[in-house]
């Protein structure tokens, strides 16, 4: 009652606080055992651990590290070219087309104190240096094989020609290089004694082009043989960055090579083991050829010594026969193949198609089911969707037309006169047109024999297809002539985009049978990269492979000294194919659109295959948004089937226009993930029609009374930022009256989303077709220019 509570007595702010009990300075065991929360402190404690460091133990510890660390930057150094490692791997690149190797292995070789003559692939030892380098001259024509080479290679030599600039083709090879991952560069010019007035003007403008592309370099000149020798100095001192792709898989440069056996036999390779160790278990990768099991290894004697023999002969081209018969006597068995242990070339699962099958039909429902063959009825059902799905699609009586292809969904028809019309899917198609320019004086009446019309009716389609999703991203209009719960039957409403769960494993296509999964990705690339108990040939011995199955017609004509060729062992697991996702970033160089689903082709580790990928945002959660262009100004995810590939991995894109490949984008490998969900997004828009405060009825979303019943606990939402659902539908035209959270007005748009899962198509395909020339996005027709 009232006066209870008038009689209750309130304390006030000056009430007398009493003195606590006084247990002394330590706390009480109720108090301790609080403060502890469950935790139990260790019984005895080290007085070391107690006591600081004094300063001059701090002093020698920092000594320690230091010395540490500068022994492992000696030992790094001492890893290449040294006795017991392999050759310095220098790669010789002209950055202009007339440039001749000779003059440069003439001075290089003098340098070294030998006189061989020039070869593609060449060996040489440099006693006053105490090392040993290999020298590959490749010219900018042959990019693939300048990639398969650099990314196995220790240095990059640049050679330009004093008074001419780098052509558009190797700026294109040392760009994709540097983006392929590169340890180190040296550039060097020729050619400087007739400017010998300009001679310090010519080498600070080549010095400052040569720093917008690679920092802390300079140019050397190479004109004498003193030249030459500081240059190999400069190789053998300089700083080299770490390559974990190239580091964490073991790679060898073919010295010599020999095939035995019919039509698919036996590849006898030799040469230096760089990287990791290579067992004899694993599988290894030909460029051309595809991945293959190897039955030996041996060990012959290393034919380029750092210490000459007796008989001054470094077992090179210019040895006599006696010394091949005496290394073939020297050889030795490091380790002959385990099938037990051995990798499998498996890549794919074998799909058995009745694996889901789990009863046999009876004779009595084999009849039935044939006497009612006849009378079955056909639904439209979209591909992929489940039985359960199916049975909430109304059956109108329509069948499926033959025109229509199988497993795809209703292309939307648009509104009549509307702007919306290229919001349908374009076909993909394999070339684009080639941009050329022609001379206004020419002849005009031929002007039109040079130009592909339909060509360049598709690529404007390509336009106006990727402006339109620019102005109006993924806006669809809804068909007249077919319902949109059919047209939309696969789609389904989200709550959150970020926070609706969504199971990863619900309607898989088949090709998901086919392809391997990882319980943790990231646990067994942990696993396998940082492995060290590897038995095998170690980094630095000179060993032979014995590949098997390799074809006959591959090794016809080929020599190791004349076409370089470099052989990569894989990992576990990478010959296995899987969902592989990489992350792309376009080049600044080509703009025209790149439509999801194109074929692109990409060169990534040791793999160079082409697929159509998906795109997709790079963004954190479960669920990630479909792109359908690969957008300048936004890095992008693109999903393929594909072998899978441990990060970190760069990665190259190409485009094949009619005879050339255009560098389009590049990036890095994100994982090997099957379970990453990509979703396709459409937004079905309509317009209110009467507005009265909080609600309105909206029209030209849907045209029929079942499709708003179908699409009514979808929750709707505007381009102002207002949030509602639809509440009832108006008449049987398709008007519906809406509800929103806060008053709408009359200009605004209603939207709704609706999203699907996509997956890539089984597009992948290691034939990888050679082009008569490359191009970096533009004309490729340039013409030298000489330096004033």
């Amino acid at each position: 009652t009232f006066a209870d509570m008038a009689a209750t007595h309130r304390p006030g702010p000056l009430k007398q606080q009493n003195k606590s009990h006084k247990h002394g300075k330590h706390k009480s065991k109720s108090e301790t055992k609080t403060d502890a929360k469950g935790r139990v402190s260790i019984k005895v404690a080290s007085k070391a651990a107690k006591r600081g460091m004094q300063k001059a133990d701090r002093r020698n510890h920092m000594n320690q590290i230091r010395a540490r660390k500068r022994e492992a930057v000696m030992t790094a150094k001492r890893a290449i070219g040294f006795e017991g490692s392999p050759p310095h791997l220098v790669v010789v690149m002209s950055m202009s087309s007339d440039m001749s190797f000779e003059a440069v292995h003439g001075l290089v070789s003098t340098a070294c104190g030998e006189t061989t003559p020039y070869k593609a692939v060449t060996t040489l030892v440099c006693p006053a240096l105490k090392q040993r380098f290999s020298l590959v001259y490749l010219p900018t024509s042959d990019f693939y094989a300048l990639l398969d080479v650099v990314k196995a290679a220790d240095t990059l030599m640049c050679v330009y020609k004093a008074g001419v600039l780098p052509d558009h083709c190797a700026q294109l090879c040392l760009e994709s290089c540097i983006t392929q991952g590169l340890p180190a560069a040296v550039h060097v010019v020729q050619g400087l004694p007739g400017h010998t007035s300009k001679k310090g003007g010519v080498m600070h403008l080549w010095n400052k082009g040569i720093e917008k592309r690679l920092q802390n370099q300079k140019l050397h000149r190479l004109e004498t043989v003193q030249d030459a020798v500081n240059v190999l100095r400069q190789l053998s001192s300089q700083k080299r960055k770490a390559v974990l792709c190239r580091d964490n898989r073991p790679h060898l440069l073919v010295d010599r090579l020999e095939f035995t056996g019919p039509e698919q036999g036996v590849l006898k390779v030799s040469g230096y083991v760089r990287g990791k160790p290579l067992s004899v278990n694993s599988l290894v990768h030909i460029p051309g050829v595809g991945n293959c099991q190897m039955s030996q290894i041996d060990a012959p004697k290393d034919p380029y010594p750092l210490k000459a023999r007796k008989d001054g002969c470094h077992d090179n081209d210019m040895c006599t026969d006696v010394s091949e018969e005496q290394m073939e006597e020297e050889v030795k068995t490091l380790g002959v193949a385990d099938s037990s242990k051995q990798q499998s070339l498996v890549s794919e699962v074998a799909v058995d198609p009745m694996e889901g099958e789990q009863t046999w039909p009876t004779d009595e429902e084999l009849a039935a089911a044939a006497g009612q063959g006849d009378r079955k009825a056909v639904v439209r059902v979209p591909k992929g969707m489940s039985d359960y799905q199916a049975s909430w699609i109304m059956d109108n009586g329509s069948e499926c037309s033959d025109h229509e292809e199988e497993g795809e969904e209703l292309p939307p028809v648009p509104h009549p006169g509307s702007d919306q019309e290229d919001n349908v899917e374009l076909k993909d198609t394999a070339s684009e047109a080639n941009t050329e320019t022609l001379s206004v004086m020419g002849d005009h009446d031929k002007y039109d024999e040079n130009i592909d019309f339909n060509a360049e009716q598709h690529q404007f389609e390509l336009l106006k297809a990727e402006r339109g999703d620019q102005l109006f991203p993924d806006e669809v209009d809804t068909p007249l002539d077919v319902p949109a719960r059919v047209r939309f039957a696969r789609y389904r409403g989200l709550q959150s985009f970020r926070l609706s769960p969504w199971d990863p494993s619900e309607n898989l296509p088949k090709d998901y049978a086919r392809i391997f999964q990882f319980e943790n990705f990231r646990r067994t690339r942990n696993r396998v990269v940082r492995s060290d108990n590897i038995d095998g040939a170690m980094p630095g011995w000179y060993v032979t492979l014995h590949i098997q199955g390799v074809p006959r017609q591959y090794t016809t004509g080929m020599d190791a000294h004349s076409h370089p060729v470099v052989i990569s062992g894989l990992l576990e697991h990478e010959n296995k194919m899987s969902v592989l996702h990489c992350v792309l970033k376009r080049t600044g160089n080509y703009t025209l659109p790149i439509k999801s689903k194109e074929r692109l082709i990409f060169h990534t580790g040791v793999h160079r295959f082409t697929a159509c990928p998906i795109f997709s945002q790079h963004t954190t959660g479960d669920k990630h948004k479909y792109e359908r262009f690969l957008r300048d100004d936004e890095i992008c995810v693109a999903s393929m089937y594909a072998p899978i590939l441990y990060p970190p991995c760069p990665i190259l894109v190409f485009k094949a226009i009619e005879d050339r490949h255009v560098l389009v984008a590049t990036g890095s490998i994100l994982s090997a993930d099957p379970r990453r969900i990509i979703c396709k997004k459409i937004l079905l828009s309509g317009h209110p029609y009467k507005v009265h405060g909080r609600a309105a009825v909206v029209r030209y979303m849907f045209f029929n009374r079942d499709d708003i019943m179908w699409f009514k606990p979808v929750e709707l939402h505007t381009k102002l930022g207002r949030r509602g659902h639809i509440k009832e539908p108006l008449g049987t035209h398709g008007h519906m009256k809406c509800v929103f959270d806060k008053p709408i007005k009359s200009h605004d748009t209603v939207l709704m989303s609706l999203y699907k899962r996509v997956f890539p198509k089984w597009t992948f395909s290691q034939c990888v077709p050679c082009p008569s020339h490359w191009d970096a996005g533009c004309d490729n027709k340039q013409e030298q220019t000489e330096m004033v």
